[in-house]
């Protein structure tokens, strides 16, 4: 039986992935992972064969939960999408140490460690995706430490691809840009008293749509829209002083 394996299932861009690959056919059940069990549930409920396993990726005992899982269904994986994480606004005097630490151990080592105790499960032609993010394109001063686990995904994800391709396994990076989900509500409200930035918003349903013709077609990266594009080119042919200081003129003051 061939599975997707999803985190960060219970909200967001994770939340449509599940939606999104159950209408490729191409699975034949889900694995959903999250913190939020409630939310989990009431999505598995639409779902086939959609098993739940509440765990917070950003402690060890969350990742051991899904490593177990694995050694004891030694599923068939089709599609494996990290899409857990979580970023904080603020310079180093206003992110504490907590979310500094938590933002690592989330978007930078329960990605790796997922995505390396998952691939021996998967088929030829399955679909690696990690999210990164438009961040990873420039410093960010004011978003620092979120950026720079993305950036990390980034350079991270592009290598994979190609130590995995014998193997019939396609990475994507996925750099959305401004995806409008509870991330900000997290980002800007929850966790900072850092500065808000004004900023054009994606559904969720184009970004990922996006992501998933990327995946199709073999695209290692996935920059969806005019202005992720842009920043893309721009990272190449300017010095960084000038995309930070355009980041700096986005902030709220």
């Amino acid at each position: 039986m061939a599975i997707a394996i999803i985190t960060g299932a219970s909200s967001g861009i994770g939340h449509r992935f599940a939606q999104e690959i159950q209408k490729t056919k191409e699975v034949d059940g889900f694995l959903l992972i999250a913190r939020r069990r409630q939310r989990l549930a009431a999505l598995a409920e639409g779902l086939p064969n959609a098993t739940v396993l509440e765990a917070d990726l950003a402690t060890e005992a969350g990742i051991e939960a899904v490593r177990a899982w694995l050694s004891e269904n030694t599923p068939q994986v089709r599609y494996l999408i990290n899409a857990a994480g979580y970023g904080v606004f603020g310079d180093y005097t206003q992110v504490s140490e907590r979310d500094t630490v938590g933002m690592i151990d989330l978007n930078i080592k329960a990605t790796v460690l997922l995505s390396h105790m998952v691939i021996p499960y998967m088929i030829p032609g399955s679909n690696l995706l990690e999210v990164g993010s438009a961040s990873v394109f420039t410093p960010l001063p004011g978003f620092n430490i979120y950026a720079s686990t993305k950036a990390f995904v980034y350079h991270y994800a592009q290598a994979l691809a190609y130590e995995v391709r014998d193997k019939g396994i396609r990475v994507t990076v996925f750099c959305p840009g401004w995806v409008k989900t509870e991330f900000f509500d997290r980002a800007e409200t929850e966790k900072s008293e850092g500065p808000r930035v004004k900023k054009p918003m994606l559904t969720v349903e184009y970004a990922v749509g996006c992501a998933m013709r990327a995946m199709k077609k073999g695209k290692i990266l996935c920059a969806c829209n005019w202005y992720t594009k842009m920043q893309h080119l721009f990272s190449k042919i300017l010095p960084n002083c000038i995309p930070i200081a355009i980041w700096r003129g986005m902030l709220k003051k």
